[in-house]
């Protein structure tokens, strides 16, 4: 970067020191030009919402509760029944983010224990929506109204007001970590 100084600086000198040849607009516009390039650097980028953690899957149990994948290390292997891993799939078609960066399945698993869990119209009472409005788990919508986020699994809950461009109502993104 401290290169690209010294070559503005040579350049600035040199227009200078050519300033009979050269157009006192024409120092203006270059002069507009890399304070202009330099700036847009320096705009805001951390206007996204948070992903949470893209390399782990999430867990869907009984077909019913979402969860952390670290949730089946405390399971017993004999109340793991079955395990379907799904690589390439995604919890749903409908995504917050528009360029979400990986893809980072999700595991469906068959489990012969209990867990705690909330349903969506509990989250959704608790922060004085309506009823039926959407929550995203990760970003991406649950599409199913009658599953279950575990309440183990949860790291943070975000209220996002709608904005008429990607929500029409507010909702709720969870993040599962």
């Amino acid at each position: 970067m401290e290169g690209c100084y010294s070559a503005i600086w040579m350049a600035i000198i040199f227009s200078v020191g050519n300033i009979k040849k050269i157009e006192m607009r024409t120092i203006f516009i270059a002069f507009i030009t890399i304070i202009t390039a330099f700036s847009t650097n320096a705009q805001n980028l951390n206007n996204e919402f948070y992903i949470g953690n893209a390399e782990k899957p999430i867990l869907i149990i009984n077909d019913t509760i979402i969860a952390n994948i670290d949730l089946l290390k405390k399971v017993p292997s004999e109340n793991i029944l079955n395990l379907n891993i799904f690589k390439e799939g995604k919890l749903s078609k409908t995504n917050l983010y528009f360029d979400k960066r990986q893809n980072e399945g999700f595991i469906k698993a068959d489990i012969a224990d209990n867990f705690e869990s909330k349903t969506q119209k509990e989250l959704n009472d608790f922060f004085g929506l309506s009823l039926a409005n959407d929550i995203y788990v990760n970003g991406y919508l649950i599409e199913h109204k009658e599953q279950r986020i575990s309440t183990e699994s949860i790291q943070k809950i975000e209220l996002i007001n709608a904005d008429n461009l990607r929500l029409k109502k507010p909702a709720l993104n969870i993040t599962i970590d």
